[in-house]
């Protein structure tokens, strides 16, 4: 083989193997399947405010993206002592790495509206089915006649699509 072919081979094989490489690195693998969700209590909410309630029902919904970002659009929490009331829908969120949170967090009860930040942690790996399990987050009163100023709220979720 001539000397200029051996040369051509060698450079259309190094701009092959790094076509290859650039392909593999500017699409990386997004782990979610992007689109609508519903997320079912697993077991009772508990509502701590210095003495422990429990609710045994609560559905969220809404839509995840592919990167693990997430919009909650419809709440329900119920078998409470007492209304429990989700306000100011939307609410943002994600799972991602192990960890999940939920911004924008509201529920109206007695008169009092409480919310915040919830975080918690996923197992299932990035893909749904995943349960999320928020443990004794704490959520400040933020409106409305409080007679205590934090409670304390405890669920675990099923995510599924």
């Amino acid at each position: 083989m001539s000397r200029i072919k051996k040369l051509a081979a060698i450079a259309s094989t190094s701009a092959a193997a790094t076509a290859i490489a650039v392909a593999a690195t500017a699409a990386p693998a997004l782990a979610w399947t992007a689109g609508p969700y519903t997320a079912n209590l697993s077991g009772n909410m508990t509502i701590d405010a210095g003495t422990a309630v429990t609710c045994s029902g609560s559905t969220l919904s809404g839509d995840l993206a592919a990167d693990g970002s997430l919009t909650v659009t419809s709440a329900s929490i119920s078998g409470c002592p007492a209304s429990v009331t989700p306000q100011n829908l939307p609410w943002s969120g994600s799972l991602s790495g192990g960890n999940a949170s939920i911004t924008g967090f509201s529920v109206q009860a007695l008169g009092c509206t409480y919310g915040g930040t919830i975080n918690g942690t996923y197992s299932g790996g990035d893909t749904l089915p995943a349960t999320v399990t928020f443990s004794n987050q704490k959520v400040s009163a933020t409106g409305g006649f409080c007679l205590v100023q934090s409670v304390t709220l405890t669920a675990t979720y099923v995510f599924s699509q």
